[in-house]
């Protein structure tokens, strides 16, 4: 081989690589969507949020559910070690979508979120929220919903990624 074929398969080979980076990354954004979050707190300690959801979820009739994670007092909130799933055992997954099974029924609920699992959202808040919505309409109607229960709920917009995380 000589050098300047060398230098011409090396260059391929980047111009590949960076082809290659690009496809994976256009083709993760084409399941990015905007969607609207009903956030009714948020907290920087973890048992503050947990108490305020509890009193929402009784006060409001909506169920609380913290989808089989856990708060490690080092971690904060995680799915534990001993998870089913490996993808997601320690480690936190930020909800995407509005339901969740409870017993054999999708059904919307309250959950627990960190703010860093979201774009755009201030880190270090533990957030309740009542739901997350395809429109601002929907997210603006879900938050008004609480006022009585959560007098500083309102709707913001992130960006989640709705694609398979396996």
């Amino acid at each position: 081989m000589t050098r300047g074929t060398f230098r011409g398969t090396w260059g391929l080979s980047i111009l590949a690589l960076v082809v290659a980076v690009s496809g994976a990354t256009a083709q993760e954004n084409e399941f990015v969507e905007n969607r609207w979050v009903a956030i009714l707190s948020a907290y920087p300690s973890f048992a503050d949020a947990r108490d305020d959801a509890e009193k929402i979820a009784k006060a409001s009739g909506l169920p609380f559910s913290m989808e089989d994670r856990i708060f490690d007092k080092k971690r904060g909130l995680i799915y534990p070690d001993s998870y089913d799933d490996e993808v997601f055992a320690g480690n936190y997954v930020a909800r995407r979508y509005n339901e969740t099974l409870i017993g054999e029924k999708e059904t919307p609920y309250l959950s627990i979120e960190r703010s860093d699992g979201y774009d755009g959202f201030r880190p270090g808040y533990y957030i309740v929220i009542a739901g997350i919505y395809e429109s601002a309409g929907e997210a603006k109607a879900q938050s008004a919903r609480f006022k009585d229960w959560a007098p500083t709920s309102y709707a913001k917009k992130t960006k989640i990624y709705l694609g398979c995380l396996h």
